[in-house]
């Protein structure tokens, strides 16, 4: 999903949804091959006319086809195909650990890490696919 809006950011006006529609196309394919043969070709396209966006596909087409090689179902996939799942714990990771001023060695480290995983946890809620597990 950020890999989207990062490509589309680096595209003209006319040309943010069809690309959009590219990507999503290839997320939604089951052959991880096929979609990167589309991914690819979606970037040859573009290297005319968006040469940055074209970078932007190439650069990330492994951790763009991350979810897709795993071979998961497609409500599980759609559900890990973004990273507001590791946001939300990175940021409570960072607002329970700012007050610390002086680490005093990586076990320190590992428990205020796991302390504010725990607090994250409070609230998490249930993945949707949960049941694809």
């Amino acid at each position: 999903v950020h890999k989207a809006r990062n490509i589309a950011d680096r595209l003209p006006k006319a040309l943010q949804a069809p690309v959009r529609r590219a990507l999503r196309q290839a997320w939604e394919l089951d052959d991880a091959a096929k979609a990167e043969r589309l991914l690819r070709n979606l970037a040859r396209t573009l290297e005319p006319r968006a040469p940055g966006a074209a970078a932007s596909i190439l650069e990330g087409l492994d951790e763009i086809l991350t979810v897709v090689r795993l071979g998961l179902p497609r409500e599980l996939r759609r559900s890990l195909a973004c990273t507001n799942i590791i946001e939300n714990v990175m940021g409570s990771v960072r607002r329970v650990c700012r007050n610390v001023k002086r680490w005093r060695n990586t076990d320190m480290a590992l428990r205020w890490t796991a302390a504010a995983m725990l607090e994250a946890a409070k609230g998490f809620r249930r993945l949707k696919a949960k049941r694809h597990l």
